[in-house]
């Protein structure tokens, strides 16, 4: 595990790139939204990936493999099936559920405490949820987006301040529960693309347990 500061623009700009392609993942694209990911999203995504992260890069490749071939429908349609069962509306209930709230420590709900942190977080920092309405602002591609934010600003403007808030949030509030968001998915039996997914969103935290501020040794 790397404990020195993420410094090179390279790797800052992959791990944004990264964090980009799991909110695309876990939010669910359109066909043409799965098809631009597989056809262009991946590829440049790989090819970019600086050494640090490349236990990452493998991931992608299989990524890149088992996704659907271009203009395959019935496989985008299969995804999208999946997606549904996974995440959303399945008999017997959602195996796994894309919210902090349903993995933690206690009985699982949605819009538990986790929801309300989250809330207070994003009102906080001015944000807008950019997934329905109606999700609660603990969803996978919220709490992804609000690292995003976080770790732009810190590294954009030089702000340590919000570059070690983002590191923080990642290891301390995200890594805990998608690991576990990650073993649920993978006891449901996924797609091999929506496990790979999560293989690779786990790493990724994983990858941003740093220290801000020190020179690469």
């Amino acid at each position: 595990m790397p404990d020195t500061a993420i410094t090179e623009r390279d790797q800052r700009i992959f791990v944004l790139s990264s964090i980009e392609l799991a909110v695309a993942l876990f939010r669910g694209p359109a066909p043409d939204g799965w098809t631009a990911i597989f056809r262009a999203g991946l590829p440049e995504l790989t090819a970019r990936a600086p050494s640090r992260f490349a236990h990452l890069t493998n991931i992608l490749k299989k990524l890149q493999e088992l996704g659907p071939a271009p203009g395959d429908s019935a496989a985008l349609d299969e995804l999208e099936a999946e997606y549904v069962r996974l995440f959303v509306s399945a008999g017997g209930g959602v195996s796994a559920p894309p919210y902090e709230s349903c993995h933690l420590d206690g009985k699982p709900r949605v819009m538990g405490a986790a929801a309300v942190a989250m809330g207070r977080r994003l009102a906080q920092a001015g944000l807008e949820t950019a997934v329905d309405g109606n999700e609660p602002p603990d969803h996978l591609a919220v709490e992804l987006e609000y690292l995003y934010h976080l770790l732009a600003a810190g590294w954009a403007g030089g702000d340590r301040e919000s570059e070690a808030a983002g590191l923080d949030f990642a290891r301390e509030v995200m890594l805990p529960w998608v690991a576990r968001f990650q073993a649920c998915l993978a006891a449901a039996q996924p797609h091999p693309v929506f496990g790979l997914a999560a293989e690779f969103l786990t790493a990724l935290l994983r990858s941003l347990d740093v220290r801000p501020g020190l020179a690469p040794r």
